[in-house]
């Protein structure tokens, strides 16, 4: 993976001079959206090829949670610490509560199956932005199957609704995601296409393109507190 060092605060600055790289655990087929859950003090973490979900934490080291996982990827919490997961072999945005309930965020876009959610964040105010590439309609990562939509793009739920927007449909192929700290300025990789894209975020969530940062090749994205 290429990657750039940013204008600011340097790598050391933020995470010391000498950093500590521990493996925590290995022998999986292809890791993906980790995910922290502070309460639990666990680390939950998705491994697509294999189709199971796994748990670490310091007391009990990785252990499976979930088999099959429908080949999650991207997961995110709520404020009301509902996890909300990324299916590549459903082609769904779901929402699986405390209670062990699931509910179905989104699934299809204009009467047509979305392609298949990859990564997912939600917001300080509870608005949430996944984006749908096609990487889980492909043996493996998914399951093979014909595109039924002619794009891949990035959505948006706004908080307190289940209504599903287009933030942007001029990708190849979207990948990770995230805000900057103040959640004005939403990140999104274009992993073909080998750049970071930036959008603004306005007061209701509407984004607006910014420009975009070349030969900046990434599967997942995230922002320092200092940004």
């Amino acid at each position: 993976m290429t990657t750039q060092r940013p204008a600011g605060r340097s790598f050391a600055e933020l995470f010391g001079d000498s950093p500590l790289l521990e493996r925590i655990g290995s022998g999986f087929d292809f890791t993906e959206g980790p995910v922290w859950n502070p309460v639990e003090d666990a680390l939950y973490f998705s491994d697509m090829p294999g189709d199971v979900r796994r748990r670490w934490s310091e007391d009990d080291g990785v252990r499976e949670v979930r088999r099959p996982s429908n080949k999650g990827n991207g997961m995110a919490y709520d404020a009301r610490g509902g996890l909300l997961v990324c299916e590549h072999s459903t082609s769904r945005l779901v929402r699986e509560e405390p209670d062990g309930s699931t509910t179905v965020l989104a699934s299809h876009w204009e009467g047509r199956e979305l392609n298949s959610p990859n990564d997912v964040i939600v917001t300080l105010t509870g608005d949430v932005y996944f984006t749908d590439p096609t990487f889980g309609r492909t043996e493996g990562f998914g399951v093979a199957r014909e595109q039924e939509l002619d794009f891949q793009c990035v959505y948006r739920i706004p908080a307190g609704t289940h209504r599903l927007e287009l933030v942007a449909a001029d990708f190849d192929q979207p990948n990770g995601l995230c805000m900057s700290p103040d959640e004005s300025v939403l990140y999104v990789d274009d992993t073909a296409r080998f750049h970071v894209r930036a959008f603004r975020v306005g007061r209701r969530g509407r984004a607006a393109t910014v420009p975009c940062w070349p030969r900046a090749s990434a599967a997942g994205t995230t922002v320092s507190p200092t940004g």
